[in-house]
């Protein structure tokens, strides 16, 4: 797949993710990193890191103040653990949380990360290379990162 095309195809599900939350949907990350990566990339709305309570009790929770809910967790092996849990605690309440989406971005960025907390990096490096030079797209609100960019051009 080209560069332009996995790039357009991210920023779909970011969009996405987007407008589920403006529609109320919780978003679930694991940690506060991988929260300030998505408001870096736009994405605002209630993100909650599942890091913290229980996880049962953290899905009650959620039941009771969303009716939708999008897991956003890593895609190394204790994420893919992690959301299946949340995903069987969440249906226990009702909700049927959205893991469609992490799905996605899971098979379109693996082999260059593994979580979410470097999607921005990622993102941001894949826009330069596309966009090479343009500013770095209109959507980065800092400066570009060359390293990550150069490892993207290693693995070409």
């Amino acid at each position: 797949m080209q560069d332009a095309e996995r790039l357009q195809r991210i920023e779909r599900i970011l969009e996405e993710i987007q407008e589920l939350a403006d529609e109320g949907a919780l978003i679930i990350v694991e940690g506060r990193k991988d929260r300030a990566a998505l408001n870096e990339l736009g994405i605002s709305g209630e993100i909650l890191l599942v890091s913290y309570p229980p996880l049962f009790n953290f899905a009650e929770n959620i039941s009771r103040k969303a009716n939708a809910a999008i897991i956003m967790t890593d895609w190394d092996s204790k994420g893919k653990i992690l959301a299946k849990k949340m995903s069987t605690y969440l249906r226990s309440y009702g909700l049927k949380p959205d893991l469609r989406l992490r799905g996605k971005l899971r098979k379109l960025v693996q082999k260059e990360i593994k979580d979410v907390e470097g999607l921005n990096k990622y993102v941001r490096a894949l826009r330069y290379k596309v966009h090479e030079h343009e500013s770095c797209n209109k959507f980065i609100t800092s400066h570009c990162d060359i390293s990550t960019y150069n490892i993207i051009r290693k693995n070409e």
